[in-house]
């Protein structure tokens, strides 16, 4: 067929207005959640009166409109449509289903047969089925899909129950001593004279152990693991600043001396300095000398070592050096909200430490 570009007012005839969805099929499914899109395809070919092909500029092809076959309206309100991809999967979960998607069709873009391709992703929040077609406005005359051929060419999308995960709703995995190490406790101790003067002696130098603990918290749908997409944190010591040792930190505690921190990072993965403040703890052992102790217990750790689709935290141990060198602080009470990969979401949940090595879930109030 003959080419020419851009010219509306020479249009007569569409030799192909039709869609389908992206995997190939007539009818799909989604959540109803307002994230998880369903790709559409629209395929159209433009021609004059003498059968030449005409190309449709960009904005004809964004002029295209998907319509409800009941109402005989543009999709709005709670169903939306537009060009843009986002990062939810687009593949509603059933055990016979793949994805299936041609990337190359994902796009807009021209196929094989000469036809254009207009690609548009549909989402909804209400629990229904849809009747699809497509509309187009050319040259003052209305195409509607469902009149290409004689069996017509539309879409069937069943909008499905959203989810909507709470504490009841979420497992997790220990990863244990995924890292450990020694730290450094330096002491000195200090002579007191007469004078005055205080003079610190050559100091010495012990290591102890530190380890550290990940765990994985998924979220739950029929007794199988969902993944998660995207998480929101927020109420933990630093929630702002990654480069600081607190970033994502809420605790701050010991149990028989030993030293435990935790964190919240959610999907954030690094390899960063995370840990608690310098420490320093001096005393008078008598009239003549005192003793200086001191450590930083701060290390260079992998926050989310594995490609797991997971909230991760961390528990970092470090092995008491002296009785009562470590102090308790009050902790925080994180709160984090999610998305699984289909665009679900969760409450707001809390984490509530029982104590040094176990926690569990609330939804915030």
């Amino acid at each position: 067929m003959n080419l020419k570009q851009n010219n509306d007012l020479i249009i007569t005839k569409l030799s192909t207005f039709t869609l389908i969805l992206l995997d190939g099929k007539r009818e799909g499914e989604l959540f109803a959640n307002g994230n998880m899109q369903l790709g559409i395809a629209i395929d159209i070919l433009a021609a004059d009166v003498n059968s030449y092909k005409v190309t449709l500029s960009p904005e004809q092809l964004d002029s295209i409109e998907l319509i409800d076959t009941v109402t005989h309206e543009n999709l709005t309100g709670d169903w939306t449509y537009s060009s843009e991809e986002n990062d939810y999967s687009h593949t509603y979960p059933r055990g016979d289903v793949t994805r299936g998607i041609n990337l190359s069709s994902g796009r807009d873009t021209t196929i094989d047969n000469e036809s254009q391709r207009k690609v548009y992703w549909l989402k909804t929040k209400k629990e229904e089925t849809k009747k699809i077609i497509a509309k187009i406005t050319l040259c003052g005359k209305e195409y509607l899909s469902d009149h290409a051929h004689a069996e017509g060419s539309h879409i069937v999308v069943h909008g499905r129950r959203a989810i909507v995960y709470d504490s009841s709703d979420l497992g997790h995995e220990v990863a244990l001593r995924i890292d450990s190490g020694k730290y450094e406790y330096k002491t000195t101790v200090i002579k007191h004279y007469i004078d005055g003067d205080d003079v610190p002696q050559s100091p010495s130098y012990k290591y102890f152990e530190w380890i550290k603990n990940n765990y994985y918290i998924y979220p739950m749908n029929n007794g199988q693991k969902v993944d998660v997409q995207d998480v929101e944190i927020q109420n933990t010591i630093n929630d702002n600043n990654p480069p600081m040792y607190d970033y994502l930190r809420f605790t701050h505690h010991t149990r028989a001396n030993h030293f435990y921190l935790w964190f919240l990072w959610g999907l954030y993965q690094d390899k960063k300095i995370a840990g608690a403040e310098y420490r320093r703890w001096e005393y008078q052992y008598c009239q003549y000398f005192s003793v200086l102790n001191e450590a930083t217990p701060q290390v260079r750790i992998v926050t989310k070592p594995h490609e797991k689709k997971a909230i991760s935290m961390s528990r970092l141990y470090f092995e008491s050096p002296e009785d009562g060198f470590w102090k308790d602080k009050n902790d925080q009470i994180p709160k984090f909200k999610f998305h699984d990969l289909y665009g679900n979401e969760s409450v707001l949940l809390e984490i509530i430490m029982d104590d040094a090595d176990s926690f569990h879930f609330l939804d915030a109030e």
